[in-house]
């Protein structure tokens, strides 16, 4: 037999709503929607086709170098290149 957990949750009326929403239109109870929700968080699973961008980067730089380079820029945001 599978003990299965029993949990109250506060949300506010705008959240409660949406949930309802989604809930109808998933075709489940708002209890199954939550667990199901929460089971897709807690997933420690990489996005697909993630790991088919493996050895698609070249660059000079070795990787700390490009990570750095990265960082750099976060820290100065009037040395970022401008969007267009």
């Amino acid at each position: 037999m599978i003990n299965i957990a029993q949990l109250a949750i506060y949300l506010e009326d705008q959240l409660a709503e949406r949930l309802d929403k989604a809930a109808k239109a998933s075709g489940k109870s708002k209890s199954k929607w939550v667990a199901e929700a929460i089971k897709r968080s807690l997933q420690d699973r990489w996005p697909e086709g993630f790991f088919d961008l493996a050895g698609s980067w070249e660059d000079d730089l070795r990787p700390d170098e490009i990570m750095r380079k990265i960082r750099g820029g976060m820290e100065k945001p009037e040395l970022r290149e401008k969007l267009r």
